[in-house]
């Protein structure tokens, strides 16, 4: 069977958002007991690695976005901190495994230094579970491929309804959250139009990849340029939009693809970016909230996050399809790879 008539593991995770999105509701009520005294008009920090630690900076930045303030710093970073954690803050840590050793170590930690922790999982009968102060599952306790999709939106969008029935973080009042029958709806009419995805993922040069975002979905550009690398083993360059103007345009040319995902708030600079695709000539994918809405009329401001994820991961599940690569392994099927996995913790 041809790898373009084969349906990976990763494709049957995405297409499983919609059913799992809808009922994230009841799931943070069932954790609610134990997180939300934690949280309440408390300062918190989110954290995470890889795919999670990007779920933890969609969630800070859709807020800052909002005029509040809940910071997202990689595991690592907080365990190497200076002068030990924050204890005045709560830490939510996000881990759809329960098993990334440097959230372990920042909760055993946390667990030393009295530090209150509420963990955002997959498996709430993890070892990180088993360490947290308070546990919140996603609903999702399946790991299919180790291109991790469903568990970014799920888990973003998780740790947002938590901080949004705590008041944590300072948030606004009337603070615009998504709702999660709304972000399925538009993700669901999103997976409805993969054909239009495919053209799209067929029409990329594999040459020199920006990936590009901003405000309340510059993780997009992080997540996404993780997607590529690791479904379709695509080297790639995410970056913040502003920063592409400021050093990275020589590095295209019309073999370069640059793929950007932009924000409402961003709607002077994506004008400057499609002027200079233009000129330079190099391949522009651009996602903006019009673009979405044709595909899907149900994506509003507050759900095109999770339409533009899930979007951007059926897009990168595509380009893998066309290059011949093994999107769910991570390349450990190669000797070489699965043993530069054995080599670090």
């Amino acid at each position: 069977m041809g790898r373009e008539h084969q349906t990976f593991q990763m494709r049957l995770e995405i297409g499983a958002e919609p059913e799992h999105l809808l009922a994230l509701p009841e799931c943070v009520a069932r954790g609610a007991d134990g997180a939300l005294p934690l949280l309440a008009g408390r300062p918190v920090v989110l954290t995470g690695c890889g795919t999670s630690l990007y779920a933890a900076q969609l969630a800070s930045d859709y807020i800052a976005q909002c005029g509040g303030d809940v910071p997202a710093v990689s595991a690592r970073t907080l365990l190497e901190r200076a002068g030990g954690l924050p204890r005045e803050r709560t830490i939510v840590a996000f881990s759809h495994s329960g098993g990334t050793p440097a959230v372990l170590d920042l909760l055993l930690k946390a667990r030393k230094q009295s530090v209150s922790t509420v963990v955002v999982t997959g498996f709430p009968e993890s070892e990180a579970a088993s360490l947290a102060t308070a546990v919140v599952s996603t609903g999702y306790a399946q790991e299919l491929s180790w291109c991790h999709t469903i568990s970014f939106s799920l888990s973003s969008l998780t740790g947002l309804l938590l901080l949004e029935a705590s008041a944590a973080g300072g948030l606004p009042a009337d603070l615009p959250l998504p709702r999660p029958a709304q972000v399925s709806t538009a993700v669901e009419q999103i997976l409805a139009r993969e054909d239009v995805i495919r053209t799209a993922a067929a029409a990329v040069h594999l040459g020199t990849t920006f990936v590009l975002s901003s405000g309340e979905v510059q993780a997009l550009a992080t997540e996404t340029g993780l997607k590529l690398a690791e479904a379709a083993y695509l080297p790639n360059q995410p970056l913040e939009l502003e920063q592409f103007f400021h050093g990275y345009i020589p590095a295209t040319d019309n073999e370069s693809t640059v793929i950007a995902v932009l924000p409402p708030s961003a709607r002077t600079r994506a004008a400057d970016l499609r002027q200079v695709a233009s000129v330079v000539g190099f391949h522009l994918l651009a996602l903006d909230l019009p673009t979405l809405q044709r595909l899907a009329p149900a994506t509003d401001a507050e759900s095109f996050p999770w339409a533009a994820a899930a979007y951007l991961q059926l897009f990168a599940y595509h380009v893998a399809l066309r290059r011949g690569t093994d999107p769910d392994r991570l390349r450990r099927e190669n000797p070489v790879y699965l043993a530069a996995r054995k080599a670090y913790r």
